[in-house]
């Protein structure tokens, strides 16, 4: 971060405050034990996108119209909730259930990659973003509460999507996907050749890189994380390669608190109905369990950190979102057809049990769960 950002943050007050930090916020990749609402993006039929919010016992749920597709999702401390932009995404929108809707915009020369995370306290706000005239990826870092910009740090790779924050309140992990775009070129991949990803440990206060991660095949992209209560990241991973001459060794990834990033076993048969497409990620950290959805391979997966194995996959139609809820044992999963699954967290093969369904809501990318 330069000079400039750097005073801008003193002056705002949230340098110290929000990065130096010593009390912990909520992770939002473990889900709170009694959790009853659930976020999501959403489409409908006629095209129209949407930040759906879904109460989970009861069924209902409460629509906010936005101008973009949206993808992850960061609730606030206020009530309040970020959908983040992409594809490219030039803004986002945050929501207010009451008074409707602000758009943060992106910063000149930046686009938004897709999901966000808040620093200990809450006072700030990392974005993922792609510097695309300058070929960097960057965090870039608001004041939560104006989304005033005050800085950027370098993400020491291309393509950052997701980032979350380490239980320590101090650490950032940032998924590098390593690909290179440009909103000139639409969504068009133009370093395939050359595509360097990697999973990167950022010290939150200063910007300074701690370690970096990258897998023994450059095609495999890391696009989602998930930071535990442990400090053990899962990654779910999506191939560039050639799906028609190679199937890629896996498609996630696990990382125990200061060991190596290794991919799990999983069998090329099994592998192969994935379609090379891995999104969105939970964990069961009684039973040490990763699930993770396959919208392309129509399938939602479930792996053993315990074991770093594959252990079964059950069919389901573009499966995106998924979070555990604790409190009943179960992955919850939702669909690009409406419906919004359960799944027992089991190391053995389980159905899915249908718990509601919406003709008209297409969900898409993730859930949250508050």
């Amino acid at each position: 971060m330069n000079r400039r950002a750097f005073l801008l943050l003193t002056t705002a007050g949230t340098f110290g405050a929000a990065l130096g930090v010593n009390k912990l916020m909520k992770l939002t990749s473990a889900a709170t034990p009694c959790a009853t609402i659930l976020y999501s993006a959403s489409d409908n039929p006629a095209g129209g996108h949407f930040l759906t919010r879904l109460d989970i016992a009861s069924g209902t749920t409460d629509s906010q119209a936005v101008p973009f597709r949206g993808h992850g999702m960061l609730p606030l401390h206020d009530g309040r909730v970020i959908l983040f932009g992409r594809r490219p995404g030039f803004e986002c929108a945050v929501v207010n259930w009451s008074n409707g809707m602000q758009r943060i915009p992106a910063t000149a020369g930046h686009h938004f990659d897709g999901h966000g995370c808040l620093s200990a306290q809450g006072d700030v706000l990392f974005t993922t973003e792609n510097h695309f005239d300058a070929k960097r990826g960057v965090l870039g870092i608001r004041d939560s509460q104006t989304f005033q910009h005050l800085g950027e740090y370098d993400t020491f790779g291309l393509d950052p999507h997701e980032v979350q924050l380490m239980p320590d309140g101090k650490t950032l992990v940032v998924a590098n996907g390593g690909i290179e775009t440009h909103p000139d070129f639409g969504r068009r991949k133009l370093n395939l050749d050359t595509m360097q990803p990697s999973l990167v440990y950022i010290d939150a206060a200063s910007g300074k890189k701690i370690d970096e991660y990258r897998l023994p095949d450059r095609y495999l992209s890391i696009r989602h994380l998930i930071a535990t209560a442990d400090g053990n990241v899962g990654v779910a991973l999506q191939y560039e390669g050639d799906l028609y001459r190679q199937q890629p060794a896996s498609l996630v990834a696990w990382q125990e608190r200061g060991g190596d990033l290794q991919l799990l076993d999983i069998s090329t048969a099994d592998v192969a109905r994935f379609s090379g497409y891995m999104a969105d990620l939970a964990y069961d950290p009684q039973q040490h369990i990763l699930a993770v959805s396959s919208p392309r391979g129509n399938h939602t997966s479930f792996w053993s950190t315990r074991e770093h194995r594959f252990l079964h996959a059950h069919p389901l139609p573009e499966p995106s979102g998924i979070a555990f809820l604790a409190d009943k044992q179960q992955f919850l999963v939702s669909d690009a057809t409406g419906g919004i699954h359960t799944f027992p967290s089991t190391l053995q093969p389980a159905s899915a049990s249908l718990l509601h369904h919406y003709p008209d809501t297409l969900w898409d990318n993730h859930v949250v769960l508050s």
